[in-house]
């Protein structure tokens, strides 16, 4: 019986687990965002909307991966997810613009994500 469970949990994790990095394909390209000492976001305001941003992290000075992940996973929301990859010192902000009730434009993102900051 437990062997049976523990087949089960397996095959379960690892179904799951290819199921996440299924929905995780890299975009073909990224618009330009920043980042200030102070974790303030802010978007390139000067080309269209971007699903996906990147900008550098390596002025934030973190110690390991654990604690730039625990700092973008505090400042991401069901509108704004970030990934960091700690090797290369960059961090991506995913856009979710599906996720307002109307379609807003590079400028309210901006706001929006700066608002953010100030709270």
């Amino acid at each position: 019986m437990i062997n049976c469970l523990k087949s089960t949990f397996v095959a379960t994790a690892l179904f799951i687990g290819a199921s996440i990095y299924g929905q995780f394909s890299a975009p073909t390209s990224y618009g330009t965002a920043s980042i200030t000492a102070d974790y303030c976001v802010s978007i390139d305001t000067t080309q269209p909307l971007q699903e996906y941003y990147q900008m550098d992290i390596t002025h934030l000075n973190f110690a390991t991966e654990t604690d730039a992940k625990k700092v973008f996973g505090f400042i991401s929301n069901n509108r704004l997810t970030y990934m960091v990859d700690f090797n290369n010192h960059v961090a991506y902000l995913r856009i979710h613009a599906d996720r307002t009730p109307q379609p807003e434009d590079v400028i309210w993102w901006n706001n929006y994500i700066d608002s953010l900051c100030k709270n």
